[in-house]
């Protein structure tokens, strides 16, 4: 690979852009694809294939050729909806998992950065918070309050919005 090649790599990582690195286990050839472009040179030929691994986000070789497709996408992100005690184990598991995490409560005493160092807390009610955070189909909500003025507006904006992950934490006591 040269060294062009993974300064761009190494620089598309950083800014958290979508890509795949297709290399020819043949001859060692390497190409950054970016979603919603066409392949170039011999990579080309495999086109369809290589916007599936990509949309799958998969790593492994186009069947029938020596093309490695190896998906490069955005962190998952973890919206979680409730800085209940809860929460803090959560996110320090989902740290470890490399996941890019936020919290949402409009009450301040619960979310707050001494309770969540390093993690992007939001002292607003779900509605507002969701108007300054981009999500898509990879970010996940996690609803802990156990309040519906809080959780409901997530949970529904997440339905809408398609999220890869809903959970909520139930209660015995309310239907």
């Amino acid at each position: 690979m040269k060294i062009k090649t993974l300064e761009e790599i190494l620089k598309k990582k950083s800014s958290k852009t979508e890509f795949a690195i297709l290399t020819n286990l043949e001859n060692g050839d390497s190409e950054i694809y970016l979603p919603g472009t066409s392949p170039k040179g011999e990579f080309s030929k495999y086109t369809d294939e290589i916007e599936n691994f990509f949309k799958s986000k998969k790593n492994g070789v186009i069947e029938n050729s020596e093309i490695f497709v190896e998906t490069y996408i955005k962190p998952i992100k973890v919206i979680i909806v409730g800085a209940v005690h809860i929460a803090q184990y959560l996110v320090d598991f989902a740290k470890s998992l490399n996941f890019e995490i936020s919290i949402i409560d409009p009450r301040g005493y619960f979310a707050s950065e001494q309770r969540f160092p390093e993690i992007k807390v939001i002292n607003k009610w779900p509605k507002e918070a969701f108007e300054e955070i981009e999500t898509n189909s990879s970010t996940a909500l996690i609803a802990l309050t156990h309040d519906p003025k809080i959780d409901d507006p997530a949970l529904q904006y997440a339905l809408k919005n398609k999220f890869y992950y809903i959970g909520a934490l139930g209660s015995k006591k309310n239907p």
